[in-house]
C-alpha cells in the first residue's frame, strides 16, 4: 500500500505508531502526534462504544 501524498510530502521518515489492542488510547496517540509520528488506536480499545467520540473529539 502506498503513502498517500499528503503524508509523503509531509514526512523525514514515514513512522506510523502501531495500533496495541488495550494499551492505546488517546494519550498515546496524542504524545506521538507530538513527536511527528502518525499516532493510531483500535476502536475496540474505547469501551463503552460511546467513548469514541469522546477520544476522537480528545484528539
Amino acid at each position: 500500500m502506498a503513502l498517500p501524498a499528503l503524508l509523503k510530502d509531509s514526512l523525514t521518515l514515514p513512522v506510523v505508531g502501531s495500533p496495541l489492542f488495550i494499551v492505546s488510547g488517546p494519550e498515546l496517540v496524542i504524545a506521538q502526534c507530538k513527536a511527528g509520528v502518525v499516532g493510531s488506536f483500535p476502536a475496540l480499545n474505547a469501551r463503552p462504544v460511546e467513548k469514541l467520540d469522546e477520544w476522537l473529539s480528545r484528539i
